[in-house]
């Protein structure tokens, strides 16, 4: 992979992300691997306690259904039967406590 730089001037070699080897031509021919790179075809992988931690908790998330289902049938039934009422004071309280919780977020 090449990339060029201001007025299309090849900027020199370039680290691949497949292969983690360096790709290109330097002034003194084929570049060898530089320090810390790991050589073409070699596999390496470093994950963080928190990089698992996040996919652990994504591993969780999906395992879970997008919508619950039961909740959704028996709004519906209720709403259906003209039973299902809305207390605005609840909502009201519920919005105050977001947008509160939301301008705390900001600011920090």
């Amino acid at each position: 992979m090449k990339i060029s730089g201001r007025k299309g001037k090849e900027t020199g070699n370039v680290v691949s992300r497949k292969t983690g080897g360096i790709q290109g031509k330097g002034p003194a021919g084929p570049a060898a691997p530089a320090a810390g790179v790991s050589p073409p075809g070699t596999p390496s992988l470093a994950i963080s306690d928190q990089g698992r931690l996040v996919s652990e908790a994504r591993r969780a998330l999906d395992s879970l259904p997008e919508v619950r289902v039961e909740k959704v049938e028996r709004i519906q039934a209720a709403i259906e039967g003209g039973d299902y009422r809305v207390e605005g004071r609840k909502v009201a309280d519920k919005m105050v406590t977001d947008a509160v919780r939301e301008l705390r977020n900001r600011t920090r």
